[in-house]
């Protein structure tokens, strides 16, 4: 009858923190001595002894014995095939140790042969135990075992994090953490943040110590996440050999630092024997855990900290309206502050109000007031607000797609809700424009751009109170023609003979009659003229424009010279203000 095969010998894995290797059972006076095969996995970590019957009560099919001296009596491995079939479901359920158990009255030294020749081929310790080392005695040797070593690594555990948290509590910053940890583990230390970039360096003073920049580079790279660092809520270290060099190897614990599931970073802590004792790496271990803890909880208030120092500057916004970043990567770190999304689309809304213009005492409070009312106008999705002159500039991410047709709808809705909200505090001549989305920061700076321009027409043509740039498509048109000087010529040499004729009037006569499609009794009732003195005044208005102005084609000259007139000085303004302040002379 063919034998179960039995998992050939691999190395023992290294005890828990509540287990005791099977070594340091063996020097009890109970268990003295009672050693028969498997001395390869004396190292193995035990925490518990369970009795063979209830062991085959509860049949496992994975690693559910680890951690688990089993006890047995020595009959149940007395026949050679029987033997090696408990021997290799035990190891496959990774038992750590058997306990075989000969009551009085019963031979010894014989009937184990088989089982010792399984055991030492799976690297599991087999114990032949005396009859006074019955399931009762062994089980309370093991609990007290196990019980003083986790008091012992709990109270060894609640020493490191005491002296770590003192130096946390005294603020010195995340190299003084490294320097403290080197001081409790001599071992030189390493402390990176997420992005791989070195935040602090430690080197142990017991010897040489290796490079910095080695160390690092030989680093593996970190699983996304890295979530075996948080299946229980706590960071637990790893393990590693790193190749610093050729022929230099390295022993290393990495601990990921993990603050609520997001990391962080990662601490390394160096050791100075490859392979290390075992006794050093498991109290380095603790060192690590605890460590990477409390860094974690200083990364926090440091990202905190920066993230209140940027908010509070209040500049963020002026910035990308206007551009005014040294470089892609300044523009990633300060964003990450403000949850705003390099590549996503954004409409720009300008804001503008009587009641923001600084006068009185009152306008401070209102500008605060309305400020905060835009940030929270929709929670959802990322709205930076500022004050920039006497506007407000609201920057709204869009949430539809790539749909210019549908980003330009949802900036326009957003613009009315604005308009709606910010009315009862600011008055009746509020006014609301927007540009069209854009991606980016790059966006966001056009953007801006044709708000501000589209909010300076507005106001010179008595456009709807909430208006986009696409709203006043004739000026956008005309935006290129107008900046031209032969279009400005053409606006100067039609519209200047009416502004010096009879005060100026004659040029709001003139475009309340084209508004009014020629009708000379409407453009009459609007002015509030008599029909008489109505017709006067568009005589006056020909002669001075050398041409009848009851003509189509004067009244589209005209029409094209006062729009040409309005879109130039609205940009040459807007221009003039968003232009960077020239250099002091010398």
């Amino acid at each position: 009858m063919a034998q179960p095969s039995v998992s050939p010998t691999t190395p023992a894995p290294a005890p828990a923190g509540d287990q005791v290797p099977v070594r340091t059972l063996l020097a009890e006076p109970l268990l003295r001595g009672t050693l028969t095969a498997g001395a390869s996995g004396l190292d193995r970590g035990v925490g518990w002894c369970l009795p063979l019957s209830e062991v085959r009560a509860d049949p496992g099919t994975g690693p559910d014995l680890a951690g688990v001296a089993v006890h047995l009596p020595a009959a149940a491995l007395a026949a050679p095939d029987e033997a090696a079939a408990v021997v290799a479901g035990l190891v496959r359920r990774e038992a750590a140790a058997l306990l075989a158990w000969r009551p009085r009255g019963t031979g010894a030294g014989t009937g184990l042969a088989a089982a010792a020749r399984a055991a030492d081929a799976a690297g599991v310790p087999l114990l032949e135990l005396p009859a006074e080392a019955d399931y009762r005695a062994v089980s309370r040797l093991v609990g007290q075992k196990a019980l003083a070593q986790a008091a012992h690594i709990l109270e060894y555990g609640t020493r490191v994090h005491r002296t770590l948290a003192e130096v946390l509590a005294h603020g010195p910053g995340i190299p003084a953490m490294a320097h403290a940890i080197v001081g409790l583990s001599r071992c030189s230390v390493l402390i990176c943040d997420a992005d791989g970039e070195r935040l602090a360096w430690a080197e142990t003073p017991d010897g040489p110590a290796p490079d910095p920049d080695a160390v690092q580079a030989a680093l593996p790279a970190p699983a996304p996440r890295e979530p075996h660092a948080v299946l229980d809520g706590h960071a637990h270290a790893a393990e590693t050999e790193l190749a610093v060099e050729p022929g230099v190897t390295l022993n290393a614990l990495i601990t990921p630092v993990v603050v609520g599931g997001e990391p962080f970073g990662r601490l390394v802590m160096v050791e100075r024997t490859c392979p290390p004792d075992p006794h050093d790496l498991a109290q380095h271990r603790v060192v690590a855990e605890h460590g990477a803890t409390l860094i974690g909880s200083e990364m926090l208030r440091q990202r905190s900290v920066r993230a209140a120092e940027e908010r509070a500057r209040g500049d963020f916004v002026e910035a990308l309206v206007h551009g005014r970043f040294a470089d892609p990567h300044e523009l990633g770190a300060r964003a990450r502050h403000h949850d705003f999304d390099v590549d996503g689309h954004y409409a720009v809304h300008v804001v503008s109000a009587a009641a923001l213009l600084p006068v009185g005492r009152d306008y401070l409070r209102r500008t605060v007031t309305a400020t905060r009312t835009a940030q929270t106008l929709e929670p959802a999705g990322c709205t930076l607000t500022a004050a920039i002159g006497s506007t407000i500039v609201v920057i709204r991410q869009v949430a539809a797609g790539p749909d210019p047709l549908k980003q330009r709808a949802e900036a326009a809705r957003f613009a009315e809700r604005l308009h709606r909200a910010l009315r009862p505090q600011l008055g009746d001549d509020l006014r609301v424009t927007h540009g069209r989305p854009g991606a980016g920061a790059a966006g966001v700076a056009a953007g801006y751009h044709e708000a501000r321009l589209a909010m300076g027409l507005a106001w010179h043509t008595s456009a709807a109170p909430v208006c986009g740039y696409d709203d006043l498509r004739v000026f956008a048109a005309l935006k290129d023609v107008a900046g031209s000087a032969e279009a400005k010529s053409f606006a100067h040499e039609t519209l200047a003979p009416l502004r010096r004729a009879n005060g100026g009037d004659l040029e709001q006569i003139v475009l309340a009659y084209i508004r009014t499609s020629g009708n000379l009794n409407a453009a009459a009732r609007e002015l509030g003229m008599h029909r008489n003195t109505m017709l006067y005044k568009l005589d006056r208005a020909s002669r001075a424009l050398r041409m009848d102005i009851r003509s189509a084609d004067a009244q589209f000259m005209f029409w094209l010279a006062l729009h040409i007139d309005t879109l130039a000085t609205v940009t040459g303004s807007l221009a003039d203000e968003m232009a960077p302040p020239a250099a002091a002379p010398r």
